[in-house]
């Protein structure tokens, strides 16, 4: 994993971008596992203190995170929260993905066809009955 840091009106602080990158390769190690480039930028305006986060994936996933707060310390924990949910709802999306073209065909086509049976069944024909009848049962 490869981080760059950004500094905007502050000193670059050693301290910080390990705090930084520790929190944030802890919470994306759970939800990627391709390499991944990471640019973190820090700016304080005021009493504001901004951490912006631009993550690539290697999968092409690429996402921003902004977080701002009063400390530099905790505008990195609420955007390391605020990745982790983020990589968290892509990961669901990615794992509920279906396909458009099912093989299996629907209960009701099992229904219509039921008296209509002239040769035997198979075991597979079956199996994909009970597949159909349980989605359709959720």
């Amino acid at each position: 994993m490869q981080f760059q840091f950004s500094f905007k009106h502050m000193d670059s602080s050693s301290s910080l971008e390990s705090y930084a990158e520790a929190k944030l390769t802890e919470k994306i190690s759970k939800f990627v596992t391709k390499p991944i480039e990471a640019h973190v930028f820090f700016s304080v305006t005021k009493q504001e203190h901004f951490a912006h986060l631009h993550l690539r994936a290697g999968d092409g996933f690429t996402t921003d995170v902004d977080s701002k707060s009063g400390d530099m310390y905790s505008s990195i924990d609420l955007m390391a929260d605020k990745l982790e949910s983020q990589l968290k709802k892509h990961k669901e999306k990615l794992k509920n993905h279906k396909g458009s073209k099912s093989p299996v065909r629907l209960v009701s086509d099992f229904e219509e066809a039921e008296g209509q049976l002239d040769e035997a069944v198979d075991a597979a024909d079956i199996i994909k009955y009970e597949t159909a009848r349980k989605r359709v049962a959720r």
